[in-house]
């Protein structure tokens, strides 16, 4: 009997860890939306806090977030999202090369099982962290967007994935960051 209630925790963290990396699914681009622009890299750690050996100031990059909008208000376990980043260049020279790293953060399951299976887990068990990679030419004083479509997954080994998750937004342009964001995405 201990060990089918050991099997049955170890079961649920592992699950947890999956509807975690379930979350990557939510946030990483589908096979049809991918262009010549976009490449997808995904990562287990968080990346490091300045990977950048230019200073915005040294390069004469720098630029801002405007908004991210996603195509429906609300959505359910499973649906397709769409996402648009609009961004600026503020600084004095082209902006040709894009990354936007994502951290998903799953802050509650709906579930009984998923939330006590939740409170197992340490806040970086809870994240996971992509980093989504494009080539868009943005000259100085101009604006541009990037797109992408994320599946997301009604469940995982049993278990909901309707909740409330946190998802903050990181873009660099030429390995410069310009800005953050932090959005709450909820999946009914």
């Amino acid at each position: 009997m201990v060990a089918d209630k050991r099997k049955l925790t170890i079961s649920i963290v592992a699950g947890l860890i999956l509807i975690t990396s379930g979350t990557i699914i939510l946030l990483g681009p589908s096979n049809g939306d991918q262009d010549e622009n976009h490449t997808d890299t995904s990562s287990l750690q968080t990346p490091p806090a300045s990977s950048n050996p230019e200073s915005s100031e040294e390069s004469g990059v720098s630029g801002r977030i405007i908004s991210i909008e996603f195509d429906k208000p609300y959505y359910k376990a499973g649906d397709v999202v769409k996402a648009n980043l609009k961004f600026e260049n503020t600084g004095e020279v082209a902006i040709t090369s894009e990354e936007v790293v994502i951290k998903a953060y799953c802050k509650r399951l709906d579930s009984l099982l998923g939330r006590a299976a939740l409170k197992t887990l340490s806040d970086e068990e809870r994240s996971m962290v992509t980093s989504l990679h494009y080539n868009v030419n943005v000259p100085p004083g101009d604006t541009g967007e990037l797109g992408a479509s994320f599946q997301t997954e009604a469940e995982m080994e049993g278990v909901s994935l309707a909740g409330d998750y946190e998802v903050t937004l990181t873009l660099k342009g030429n390995g410069v960051t310009l800005g953050s964001k932090t959005l709450d995405l909820r999946l009914n």
